[in-house]
């Protein structure tokens, strides 16, 4: 599976090497390239477990980077279906609010 999603401003060379590191300590993310200045993604789902899943969502909501990419994980897989969950936190930013309309949130803790 492919999932292309705009990179994060990055506030320091250091913190640049955080997001790919974190990318890269994903077993599931088998290669990262550039494409039209976006950041594609090859991953290998069955590697992609709950745990993991977890994992990128964060890294990705650290980084301010749309969640929506990753939707299409919920509406093509029963496996993560529970990314659907709406008292997840993720939930707005991936699916958007009620209304059709994507929300950040801050999450605090």
């Amino acid at each position: 599976m492919e999932v292309e999603i705009d990179l994060p401003s990055f506030l320091t060379e250091r913190d640049e090497q955080r997001f790919y590191q974190g990318l890269k300590d994903l077993t599931a993310i088998r290669e990262l390239k550039m494409h039209h200045g976006r950041l594609l993604l090859r991953m290998e789902i069955r590697f992609l477990t709950k745990k993991a899943s977890r994992e990128f969502i964060a890294l990705l909501t650290r980084y301010q980077v749309s969640l929506v990419p990753l939707r299409c994980l919920s509406e093509t897989n029963k496996k993560f279906a529970w990314l659907a969950d709406p008292g997840e936190y993720w939930h707005p930013s991936m699916f958007g609010d009620p209304q059709g309309t994507p929300e950040r949130k801050v999450i605090n803790g």
